[in-house]
């Protein structure tokens, strides 16, 4: 009964949001003269960026995140600098703002990657994305708009840069634990290409080292993207990447023994096509396939094979110089296979169960959506949005489809200052390349969901000063998986069913002079998962965490 209210109040939310739409664009048609030129506001809050050149304080240029002393030079490692960022020093994955490290959206050039690390025997401590390839990267951490779907915490959406278009230019280099080279250059006199290649060498440095176990972890990634302007308003892009992991673990424990592959691959075109200075499309087709085959213990067996293919559309308009409308539609079949066999330990010390999950489906998603970034007046700006997702592979018992409405106010009601609210409805559902086999789940149900409230201040003095401060509450329903508690003795629960998360960011960052810069961050969050009437930490929850960055350039070739 709850569910079929809260289905009928999303309809009839949707159909006021597009009545209410319509009769706006038409009033601002039939009444309006001449369009006002307006400052643009930035709506979405919980928003950082890095990029190449930049000279905002809303902006770390990648210059400078170049010269952080990250692991890897990684991209990934580079969003972990922020507030609100919960990470550690052995992985590259990260979560925000209370949420799972499954929850955080990670795109490449506007499409989605699909488990995008190296090493994933060791939490993933590696991403697959050269640092040397990435023009931008805009990090949301709750809020964000109606583009952007899927996931129900955070969103790290990257623009590789394009190639050189003068001439040809290759990069070789050394880090701690890889060998890379890059190579570019012009494609006639309307393009270019790039091209990456990286190989791990962290299997050579443990075989110099004595140790009781057998260690061989190797991996190796290729990237190339080629970029055609066919016309003046018409650009084809062309991607691609290859990711292959093979590790080793063999010692006297046969239960920890440990002999696994992994590839994970993608090719994607785009065809842009502009219509005018202020409206454009994009078409997207897509192809991508991933396997894994994982040999651990006695008999232990993980092996999962997908593929999936589809294509996509956007259109942008901005219109009025106040009003930025977009919308979108995406189409993907799935085709997986699953062998899953393992020996789990549960409360006890000799008590085992024996999982096994065998599975071969395939099935399509639909997802669309429609926003609208209007500015509405000088020192107002409002975002109002909604997603729409269905999926032909769930159980018969649930529905298939769900609607994400959202909406975002800004109001800068001084020269320096911008207020930021949000409110939206956040669906992550469990695709057919993400089952939790291992939590003994062989089927696809509703999705899970967060209800985002968030509210911030942002202090700008100039381009020296950014001071930024944001609390946000999210409300967590239909969480998939199972609660781990690991104290003194493990225990395994079943699935949580609901949670919720609350906390405060503060992030100020500060260039003192052309040579001197810093920067401070500190996040307070409390996360749960609820069980009847208990409740459970989450493994993401964090209470005090403190960031402190800075640096000083002595002259142009030496940086502290």
């Amino acid at each position: 009964m709850f569910q079929d209210i809260r289905k009928f109040m999303l309809l009839l939310y949707l159909e006021k949001l597009i009545f209410v739409f319509l009769w706006l664009l038409f009033a601002v048609y039939a009444f309006a003269g001449e369009p006002i030129a307006f400052e643009e506001i930035i709506v979405t809050p919980g928003r950082f960026t890095i990029q190449e050149g930049t000279q905002s304080t809303l902006s770390l240029s990648k210059k400078e995140v170049d010269l952080y002393p990250l692991i890897d030079n990684d991209i990934m490692r580079a969003a972990q600098i922020f507030p609100g960022v919960i990470s550690n020093d052995f992985s590259a994955r990260f979560s925000v703002r209370g949420g799972e490290k499954d929850e955080i959206l990670v795109r490449l050039d506007g499409m989605e990657l699909f488990d995008p690390y190296h090493l994933q025997d060791f939490g993933g401590a590696v991403s697959i994305i050269d640092l040397g390839l990435i023009s931008r990267a805009d990090l949301l951490m709750g809020g964000f708009p109606a583009e952007f779907g899927d996931k129900m915490s955070g969103v790290f959406d990257i623009t590789a840069r394009e190639g050189n278009r003068e001439q040809v230019s290759v990069n070789l280099g050394l880090d701690l634990i890889n060998a890379h080279a890059l190579i570019e250059g012009p494609l006639s006199e309307k393009g270019s290409w790039i091209f990456s290649a990286r190989r791990g060498y962290i299997d050579l440095i443990l075989a110099l080292m004595d140790t009781n176990e057998d260690l061989n972890p190797r991996y190796t990634d290729l990237f190339g993207k080629v970029v055609y302007d066919l016309t003046d308003q018409d650009k084809l892009t062309v991607n691609s990447f290859y990711a292959w992991d093979r590790n080793l673990i063999q010692g006297n424990d046969l239960e920890n023994n440990l002999d696994s592959d992994y590839s994970n691959s993608m090719l994607w075109t785009k065809w842009r096509h502009s219509f005018s200075q202020s409206i454009w499309s994009n078409l997207f087709i897509f192809n991508g396939w991933a396997n894994r085959d994982r040999q651990k213990g006695v008999d232990g067996i993980d092996q999962r094979d997908f593929s999936f293919l589809g294509t996509k559309g956007e259109f942008v308009a901005r219109m009025l110089n106040s009003h930025t409308i977009r919308c979108g539609l995406e189409w993907r079949w799935s085709t997986v296979e699953y062998n899953y066999a393992v020996r789990e330990q549960r409360a006890g010390i000799e008590q085992y169960q024996q999982i096994r999950a065998e599975i071969n489906d395939n099935g399509s998603i639909l997802k669309a959506y429609l926003q609208d970034e209007w500015q509405l007046h000088p020192i107002i700006a409002i975002n109002i949005g909604t997603r729409y997702l269905a999926q032909d592979y769930r159980r018969p018992d649930v529905q298939r489809h769900e609607v994400s409405p959202r909406d975002a106010l800004a109001v800068n009601p001084m020269e320096n200052l911008v207020l930021r609210g949000a409110w939206g409805l956040y669906h992550q559902p469990i695709n057919l390349m993400t089952i939790p086999v291992e939590d003994e789940i062989q089927d696809v149900g509703r999705a899970q969901a967060a209800m985002h409230y968030v509210f911030g201040a942002e202090f700008t003095s100039g381009r020296n000063l950014l001071i930024q401060a944001e609390g946000y509450y999210k409300k967590l329903e239909n969480l998939s998986g199972q609660i781990r508690d690991f104290g003194r003795k493990t225990q395994i629960f079943i699935n949580p069913g609901a949670g919720y998360v609350n906390g405060f960011d503060l992030f100020i960052s500060q260039a003192i002079s052309d040579q001197l810069t810093w920067s401070l961050g500190y996040a307070y969050a409390i996360a749960k998962e609820k069980l009847e009437n208990q409740e459970f930490y989450r493994q993401s929850d964090q209470r005090h965490a403190i960031t402190l960055n800075s640096g000083y350039q002595f002259s142009p070739r030496w940086y502290l």
